[in-house]
């Protein structure tokens, strides 16, 4: 335990077999699945004896489960995932259903789908990353034939020496080989030809790798030094495409290492072989962990995590739970390369990341009740904007997404084929870390399909739309333009507060502003009839705040569609 107030205290990970050189862990979004790659023993047919004599097995991919009692055992995910190649540097998609990795066997990424808690057959990852690296690939031996068909036009003189000693001519071969090795060129093409340490963002639509692209200049795209921090951008589809130099403020002429992007979207640490001269004697070692945060527009100096993190030695690959209670991170401060753990507090905001709450569900067709591909947009009402927005997975229906505690928000679902369907919900800040979950019904389009505006907010008594309800109007219009032929009336409803005839006005007046702003915005007026209901409509009854806060809303109802 962690004497209050006292220093933070690394101490081994509660993992068994702490002498397998398990490597940096990752999370599912919800923080309910580590995955984390391992070389630690097990009898399965698959696993090989490593050749490194540092090493006993090679690397496999393992994952522990969070149960109501704790962390479970690991579990070797074995096929299709694992075999005798060697799997290495797992990341998981914010949902938990892809898994990425990359293999001792070739110079590729891969990700599996997790369909009914078992992973499908493995795919190369399409897009632009995976090309450059088979590129690299290919420039590689290529260059590594043209050196040997050098050596061969450098030794022609003495090609009877094959005959009469072949021994002393591979020697001699091998110096040559040697000498053109050493120089610059051939270090910048025999450099591991991938690493691919990555972290996915947790709207799912960006990865951070760290990977050795080449200096500028110098037969590369324009990195820093050796190991640099990319950007990559996720499209819809899966491919990873835009390779991106994350930012000169990060990267710097050391190897920069182990991104690892937190639940929170802004806060990233990695892994640097910089020196640190503001660190004081005994802090620093070759490899120091270092934290980060994004402002919107770049990145802030980076900041050496200290202790209990660095030490003298290698400290590297620091990762922890959307819960930002227990950090992980690798050392060899006692030898061995041994994960460890340290258990943070409320007052170690310095080092952990913003808090978040997770919100999941399932996102269905309201009749069918078949799972739909949505995009799910997220408003941050405090700040007036949209904050970012995540994908429901096709066959499942799931989504999983992390809001900043303190905030307000409405979300915002859309499909195609489908109203709109939002929901609002806010997250106080300084309360315990916990899961909501929401489940999001869109109805098809068709004749008496309606939704409601949630997210429309006017003051008291008033008629006039507050800013924050734009974010959701915009997508209404975007959803209107693609349906040219549907008409609808917007409808304004009260609570039972007030007369009759005050309340039948302000309800015509709300429903009348929703419609003159999507008129403003380029719906045809023709399309568009404003109704006001009052409080003879209520949806649920009674006079408490509650029930009074749902009758007060502003309706849209599909009343033709030939579309």
């Amino acid at each position: 335990m962690v004497p209050e107030n006292g220093p933070l205290v690394a101490i081994p990970a509660q993992l068994p077999d702490q002498d397998s050189a398990d490597d940096r862990p990752c999370f599912t979004l919800d923080g309910r699945t580590m995955y984390f790659g391992s070389r630690r023993f097990s009898k399965d047919p698959w696993r090989v004896s490593d050749p490194n004599p540092r090493w006993k097995w090679d690397s496999d991919l393992w994952s522990r489960i969070l149960t109501d009692s704790g962390w479970s055992a690991p579990i070797n995910l074995g096929p299709p995932i694992n075999n005798s190649a060697g799997q290495l540097n797992p990341t998981i998609s914010p949902r938990g259903d892809e898994l990425y990795y990359v293999t001792g066997g070739g110079a590729i990424l891969w990700k599996a789908h997790l369909v009914d808690g078992k992973f499908q057959q493995p795919q190369p990852v399409p897009g632009m990353l995976n090309n450059i690296y088979m590129n690299k690939q290919f420039a590689g031996n290529h260059f590594n034939d043209s050196l040997r068909m050098v050596i061969a036009q450098e030794m022609a003189p003495d090609s009877d020496l094959r005959v009469r000693a072949p021994d002393a001519w591979d020697l001699h071969y091998r110096e040559h080989l040697v000498q053109h090795l050493k120089t610059q060129m051939a270090a910048d093409f025999f450099q591991g030809l991938i690493r691919c340490e990555s972290s996915i963002s947790p709207d799912g639509k960006a990865a951070i790798i760290s990977e050795n692209f080449g200096k500028s200049g110098a037969y590369g795209m324009a990195g820093r030094g050796g190991e640099d921090l990319w950007l990559v951008i996720i499209s819809p589809n899966g491919s990873w495409d835009t390779v991106k130099f994350l930012d000169s403020n990060v990267n710097s002429e050391y190897d920069e290492t182990y991104p690892f992007l937190a639940a929170d979207g802004v806060t990233l640490y990695f892994t640097s072989t910089r020196p640190c001269p503001t660190c004081p004697p005994g802090i620093s070692g070759a490899q120091d962990l270092y934290r980060t945060q994004f402002n919107g527009a770049h990145w802030s100096d980076p900041v050496p995590l200290g202790t209990p993190f660095n030490s003298p030695a290698d400290d590297y690959g620091f990762s922890i739970g959307p819960d930002g209670k227990t950090a992980y991170f690798v050392s060899n401060r006692d030898g061995k390369s041994r994960l460890y753990q340290v258990n943070l507090r409320p007052e170690d905001s310095a080092i952990a990341p913003k808090p978040v709450v997770i919100l999941q569900g399932e996102v269905t067709d309201a009749k069918t009740h078949k799972p739909l591909a949505a995009e799910i947009f997220v408003d941050d009402l405090t700040a007036k904007k949209t904050d970012f927005s995540v994908y429901s997975d096709s066959l499942s229906g799931s989504y999983t997404l992390a809001a900043e505690r303190g905030h307000r928000f409405g979300i915002q679902a859309i499909a195609a084929g489908h109203l709109p369907r939002s929901e609002r919900f806010e997250v106080p800040a300084g309360q315990p870390f916990d899961r909501t979950k929401l489940d999001l019904e869109l109805e098809p389009v068709a004749l008496g399909a309606s939704m409601e505006f949630k997210n429309a907010y006017f003051d008291f008594g008033k008629s006039e739309l507050l800013p924050e309800s734009k974010l959701e109007l915009d997508r209404v219009v975007i959803f209107l333009m693609k349906s040219t032929n549907t008409t609808l009336e917007i409808a304004g409803h009260t609570d039972d507060v007030g007369t009759i005839a005050a309340n039948q006005k302000l309800s015509e007046d709300r429903a009348n502003a929703v419609r003159e702003y999507l008129v403003s915005r380029g719906v045809a007026a023709t399309r568009l009839k404003a109704v006001g209901y009052g409080k003879s409509k209520p949806l649920v009854k009674g006079n408490t705040e509650a029930a009074r806060a749902q009758n007060r809303r502003v309706e849209m109802t599909i009343t033709s569609e030939s579309d």
